[in-house]
Formats: C-alpha cells, sequence, structure tokens
C-alpha cells in the first residue's frame, strides 16, 4: 500500500469513528477494503498471465497449443466480463441501499 492511500485509508477509518458507530461502520469499510486489494491481486495475477501467455505465444510450434491457448483467452475474458458486470450490479445495489438509508437518516 503507498504512502497515498494509506493515509486515505486513515481519513477515512477516522471518519467512521467519527461518526458514532465504529462497530458496523468500520466493519463494512474494512470488507470494502479487502474486496479492494482482492481485486488487485486478481489483476496482478492476470498482468502475470499475460506476459506467461506472450512468451508461450512467441515462443510456441505447436497449432494445437497456439490456438487452443486463443480459445482459453477468450473464455476467460468473457468469464471475467460477467463477473464484472454482476459486480457492478451488486455495487449498484449496494449503492441504492445507502442512498436509502441516508434519506432515511436525514
Amino acid at each position: 500500500m503507498s504512502n497515498a492511500e494509506e493515509g486515505i485509508a486513515r481519513i477515512q477509518a477516522a471518519a467512521i469513528k467519527a461518526h458514532g458507530t465504529q462497530g458496523g461502520k468500520l466493519r463494512e469499510h474494512q470488507e470494502h477494503s479487502v474486496a479492494y486489494l482482492d481485486e488487485r491481486i486478481l489483476t496482478y495475477v492476470f498482468a502475470i498471465a499475460f506476459i506467461g501467455l506472450i512468451v508461450v505465444w512467441a515462443t510456441t510450434t505447436s497449432a494445437l497449443i497456439l490456438y487452443g491457448s486463443l480459445v482459453v483467452v477468450i473464455i476467460l475474458i468473457v468469464l471475467w466480463g460477467v463477473a464484472r458486470v454482476k459486480r457492478i450490479e451488486r455495487t449498484r445495489q449496494e449503492r441504492a441501499h445507502q442512498t436509502k438509508e441516508w434519506k432515511s437518516e436525514n
């Protein structure tokens, strides 16, 4: 975690503590932070896999490996897209829920 990210995390945690409901809000904030960390780790894994795939494509002599890996990459991209769309929908639902909570508090 960089210094800027650490500073942002500390400010967010302090704001949540100042809000007065440390238990639930702080736990919810930490869950979101962990989800973001998981996404970053997954991005790094994809980057390493992509570099490995480029090496395989550059060095392979077998057409089966070349086209088979291409098909696998296409399938993985489609699955990743579906998962991403589901995550976006889940985030929208969470934000709508938060909006309803904020409106009910006012």
